[in-house]
Order: structure tokens, then sequence, then C-alpha cells
């Protein structure tokens, strides 16, 4: 586990490089608590901050080599020092070798560019280089240079080369490698349905994985001790990037998730980075970022809480936390520093609970990067919606969840869980099927498409599955909207406040269409001998509702089908949900949604180890070691914390700007909180070696429940069993 800082050079003209010395920066990180430095090599413009052979050092460094400095004064604090290469973004070479970069179908060179899309001018600034040029060599030259430096490890930036046929680069040596390899062209149509296209996207996954796999090997082959960094960006370029992961996880020595987008995104956001990192990377070391500024706001601070919290995401999720900085808010903006140092201090008091533990692991959702690919196509977000509902409100509910991914489910590691969800996880190999439907003793839940294709996306005409649901496919149900109608009692249905259930969401763009797509569709099933049909799909009376905005309102329910929606099979604690509960969870947030979620899960799966039980937002992360279980309860109940938008694309506000996002500035403290253990843990002593406070314990109905009198930002427990 590391305390990582991040210090980054955005400042094309070198403004501040004069006043930037190795020795201010290993300040910084000494000021903050910080173990690890990582430090540009070179930047996205193709500048070095060393002595270079084949690239020009910034000009304001003078005769100064910034990468020495850095390495020398961290060496006297035992500061690890880890430098950043490979960025595929380089206007200087590609001045000199045009013909390396990355080439649209149209010849257009890709660039990293995102001007407004109104503007008529286009510069390119950063244009994009190909992995399948000589630009790898490159490279690899980088790395010859940097291991030449006293340093702890080399830090692969993202290689932006991407599958999607608007981004995918169709540049000579593409062109030329695929005909070599393939005997056929390259496909320049988006063609999902085509079994050959799926296997261009899968060709382009492989150049990224062949090149980190190059790079690895060329760095073991100088120092075999030296890690290889890999930044996945796992929410960026549609999770493209999770599915590199997966193919060169035995290349990769530790995982860099870059969490950018937390500002925008759910609180725990950054914890499920991690957690995402470490399925999809077999347990890999990861690292996972909290920017120090407000959305794109480099220049500045963003809020103390917002820092701090996001910091604790991240090691209460069991990855190392790293501090973002760039250079011109380290000059302009003193507070940059100070509101970081006072949660690493903390986190190395509390490093040694992380040491030696495993996950407490409850339910596994499965983030099937197969299932984005072939079934989400080109809006795969319309799949990682379904497992990123089940995630949240798992999560929010205060039960362990972590993620599966699709390598797990091959090999059948699926022991540690007690129920797997399978939120309409569509692509699944045969062993994959085959060590699901032979697992005993856990429970599954699983929703709308599940097995319906293989591996590589062929559609089958029946789910792999069929015999574990007990269900038989038999199409579609394709509805604008529908209903849910829950018919009998039971514990997966029980806490619901209504007997029926809107199922669907108007389209947010709303441009192409009134719904988003498929989101009011179900799997039509025929029910087996061995399940319990608890609720049945209800058409609509009409296409679209006529009250509120224009259609975007649901319409009345029209009549209740025999068509099953809901099913379990008790032997087997199977629960099956025919439409996409997961997606109208994570764009609503309804409290149906969320009973459903919970309930099923905890039909399934049983007892969960621990649980928390508190009135407010808070994210459980527990583990064990020998003789203890460690929970870590971080309080994500914001005061003000705002993201709002409009309800549809590209509106003006009548009332006030459409788009608002506002960091947090408190937490709002939370009182008597409850862990609830199963009666397998039984704890004799429940303490906080954060703030030193004891806790109760009492049992009541053969569990044990610790009592938090008082929750404000963070808490760790650590109970002797």
């Amino acid at each position: 586990m590391a305390r990582i800082l991040q210090f980054n050079f955005e400042d094309k003209l070198g403004q501040y490089l004069p006043v930037i010395t190795g020795k201010s920066i290993v300040e910084a990180a000494r000021k903050i608590h910080a173990d690890t430095l990582v430090i540009f090599a070179r930047d996205a413009w193709g500048r070095s901050y060393y002595n270079s052979r084949i690239a020009r050092r910034v000009q304001k460094l003078g005769n100064r080599d910034l990468l020495r400095e850095v390495t020398s004064e961290a060496r006297k604090y035992g500061i690890k020092v880890y430098v950043m290469i490979g960025h595929t973004a380089n206007p200087e070479l590609y001045s000199a070798h045009p013909d390396w970069a990355q080439r649209s179908i149209s010849g257009e060179v890709i660039t990293m560019d995102t001007d407004p899309l109104n503007l008529n001018r286009k510069p390119m600034r950063w244009p994009l280089m190909c992995l399948n040029s000589p630009f790898l060599d490159h490279v690899l030259e980088e790395a010859r240079e940097a291991l030449s430096y006293d340093i702890d490890g080399v830090f692969l930036d993202s290689f932006r080369y991407m599958p999607d046929i608007e981004r995918a680069c169709f540049c000579s040596y593409c062109r030329e490698k695929f005909k070599a390899e393939k005997k056929v062209d390259l496909p320049t149509k988006e063609e999902w349905d085509s079994l050959f296209y799926r296997e261009s996207i899968l060709w382009r996954y492989m150049v990224n994985v062949k090149a980190i796999k190059a790079i690895h090997n060329f760095i073991k082959s100088r120092n075999p001790k030296l890690p290889l960094i890999y930044n996945s960006h796992p929410a960026g370029w549609k999770g493209r990037a999770n599915r590199i992961v997966e193919l060169a996880r035995d290349s990769i020595d530790i995982i860099f998730a870059e969490c950018s987008e937390s500002d925008y995104q759910p609180p725990g956001f950054i914890s499920e980075m991690v957690k995402l990192s470490l399925a999809t990377s077999n347990g890999k070391e990861v690292w996972a970022s909290r920017n120090s500024f407000h959305t794109c706001l480099t220049t500045t601070s963003t809020t103390p809480i917002a820092i701090r919290q996001g910091i604790r995401e991240a090691f209460i999720a069991g990855g190392s936390p790293l501090y973002l900085v760039f250079s011109s808010a380290f000059i302009q903006d003193k507070r940059v520093l100070d509101f970081v140092a006072p949660v690493y201090e903390e986190i190395e008091k509390l490093e040694e609970y992380m040491e030696g533990v495993e996950r407490l692991r409850y339910a596994g959702v499965v983030y099937s990067n197969r299932t984005r690919d072939w079934a989400g196509r080109s809006k795969p977000e319309h799949v990682t919606d379904c497992f990123r509902g089940f995630y949240y409100a798992l999560s929010w509910a205060g039960l362990p969840v972590d993620y599966i991914a699709d390598w797990q489910l091959d090999t059948g590691k699926l022991e540690d869980y007690s129920v797997i969800v399978l939120a309409n996880t569509q692509s699944m190999s045969k062993e994959a099927a085959s060590n699901i439907a032979r697992l005993k003793g856990k429970g599954v839940v699983a929703t709308y498409l599940t097995s319906l294709m293989d591996e590589m996306g062929n559609v089958l005409e029946d789910f792999q599955l069929s015999d574990l649901f007990d269900v038989e496919f038999n199409g579609v149900v394709n509805l604008p909207w529908s209903y849910v109608y829950v018919e009998k009692d039971h514990a997966v249905t029980r806490n619901l406040d209504n007997q029926l259930i809107l199922w669907g969401d108007f389209n947010r763009e709303f441009t192409d269409g009134r719904t988003s797509p498929s989101i009011g569709w179900h799997a039509r099933v025929k029910a087996g001998d061995k399940v319990k049909v608890l609720g049945c799909i209800g058409e609509p009376a009409t296409e679209f509702g006529f009250e509120y905005e224009n259609g975007r309102s649901p319409p009345l329910l029209g009549s209740v089908t025999r068509n099953p929606a809901v099913v379990v099979k008790e032997e087997a604690k199977v629960a099956y949900f025919t439409g996409q509960l997961g997606r109208l969870y994570w764009r609503l947030g309804l409290p149906d949604y969320e009973n459903l979620i919970v309930s099923s899960v905890l039909w399934a799966g049983g007892e969960p180890p621990v649980r928390l039980e508190a009135d407010g937002l808070v994210q459980l992360e527990a583990y064990t070691r020998n003789g203890q279980v460690i929970v870590h309860l971080l309080n994500l109940t914001f005061d003000r914390r705002l993201i709002l938008r409009g309800n549809m694309g590209l509106q003006k506000g009548w009332s006030g700007t459409v788009e608002t996002v506002m960091p947090p500035r408190k937490i709002v403290p939370l009182r008597d909180l409850r862990l609830v253990f199963s009666e397998k843990i039984e704890p004799v002593n429940a303490y906080s070696p954060l703030t030193d406070k004891k806790f109760e314990i009492r049992r009541k109905n053969n569990k044990t429940v610790v009592r938090i009198d008082c929750l404000e930002e963070y808490e760790i427990v650590v109970l002797d069993l």
C-alpha cells in the first residue's frame, strides 16, 4: 500500500518551471505524508524533463535535469519515485513522423482535442500516435532512458488506441498489420451483428495488450524488481479500457484507476473503481486518484471534505490513494497541500490494519466486459447501468459488495461469495455458464437476457442458464413502457410499498425517441414447474402519457398479462427478473427498485456476515485477518453536494442553469449506527485504533450487534474474535 503524490505539468509555456525544483516537489510529498511520487518523464506535448536523446527538453528548464533532481532528493527521505512515460499524444513526435499518427477512416489525424462542437476552427493540439507504428519503439526508448535513473517503477499512461469505429485507427500500419494477420481488410463499417466486425474489435484490444506486454517484458529484462503501472481509467472511453486490463492482467503489476470523473459520479465512486480494477486484474495492487481540483478546474483546489473522503474511499476499498496536483495549482493555490496532509497522516497510522487482510465477501456483482461490448455495442452504458445499479443499491444498503469479472466466471473462482448477481450478463462462455449452474450453497440473482449470448456475442436460441432459472426464453416483449404487477407475497417482494411498479423511463436527450432504448422491455419467458411466479408484466394503455411535459410521462396501466416478470426458484435460491432492474435503479433511484434488489439478494444469499443499519448514507468495507474482523465506515451524508441536470438534452433552463455540479462542504454526523454480524462472528472486543473508542457489544437472536454512538467523517472498527 502506498500514499502517492502525482505531480503533473500542464504548463505549455513552462511558466512556473523556473521556481519548481526537485527539492520543492519532494518537500510537497513530505508535507502531505506521501511515501511515493509520480512525475512526468515527458509531457503530452512530447517534451522531456530530463536529459533525453530522443525528446527535446522543456526550454525553461535550461540545463536542469528535473527528474534527477527529484530522484536524488527523494532518496534522502526514502520516498519512492515512479516516472510516467508513453503519453499517446505527442505533437513534437508527430511533427517529425506524421505517418506514425492514428488516422480515421477518412485519413484525418485522430486527436485528443475536445473543442466545442459548434466551432468551425479545429486546431490540432494533441495528435494521437499509433501503437502499430514505430511509436511503440519510441516508447521503449523512453523506458530505456527512464530506467537509467534511480527510479522505483515505470508508470505507463493510457494508450488511447480505442476500438470504436469513430475513434479507431485506419493508418497504413494498422491496415497492413490486420491484412497480414487476418488475410482480409479491416472492416470500415460498424456492423455489430457481424462476427467479423466483433473479431476486429477484439483485434484492436489485443494491439493494446501486446504493446503493454512488450513494455512489461522490456522493463523486467533490465530490472525484474521494477513494477509496471498502467493507467486503466476504468470509467473513461466507454469502459473499454477495463477489457484491456482483464486481457493484459499478467503483464501489469499495478493498476492505476484514474478517477477524474468523481465529482460527477455518485458518492462511493472511487471505491467502486478500486473494486472494479481489483476484479478485472485478478487482485493486482490498485492506485486510485482523487484530484486536488473540482471537475476540470485544474488551477485551484476543491473543498477539503471532497479530498478527504475521496482519499479515504480509495483506502477503505483496498487501494492506494493517489493525490493528483497540477503544477499551476502547486504555485497558485497555497491550500492545495494543506487539505490532504491530515488524511494521509491518518492513513499512515492505519495502514497496518490493512496488512494481510482478505475481503469479507458476500455479494458479487458481475461486471461483464464482454456483455458491455457485445450487448451494449455503441451504447455500452445501457448495459453497465445494469451492473452499477445493483452495485450501488447493495453498497448503500450497508452490505458487503464486490465486482466479479468474466475471467472469474470462466475459471469458477466464485467460492468466496454467498450470492452472485448476473445483472443482464448476456455474454457468457460455456465454461462460465457451467460454473454458475454447478454452484452449491450459493444464491443467484439474474435479470433480463442473462446468458443469451456466447463469449463472442453470438445470440443463442435460449438462455444458457435456462435450467438453472427454470424458464424458457421465447423472445422479447418490446414495450416503450411497462409495469410489473406483484401477485404473491414472498421475501423478495415483501418490502414493497406498492403492488404495481412502473417499469421504464423517458429519454433524457429526447431527440431520437421518447423513451430510453429497450428500458421498458422484458424477456418473454415460459416458467417451469420448479419456480414461483411472483409478478407478471403489465402492458401500457397507450404509447406514452399525456399529462406532463409533452409525452415524457408514462402511460396508464392497460392490462396485466400472464407473462412472468419476477420468478423465484426456492430450492436453488435463484431469483430472476425479466426486465432491467439494475438499469432502472441506476437511472431513477426509486425505493421500489432498491427494495427488489436488496430483498432478492438477501433472500438468495442468506444472512450477510455483516450489515450496517444507519439513518444516512454510509459506505461499509469489511475485511478479515487472523483473529480479527476490520470494518471501515465512511460517512457520505454530505450537506450540499449537488448534481443538477435538465429533463432533456441541450435544454436552456427557464429558472436557472440546467447543469450544476457543486462539491460537498461538510459531513452530516450520524448517530446510533448498528453493525449487525451473523452468528458465525463472535467478537469479544470492538475498538477504534483511530479514535481510541471502545464500542458496546450485544448479543441478540444469535447475532452480535456493535453500536456506534456517532459517526463523523470516518471510523474504523476492529473486532477481536
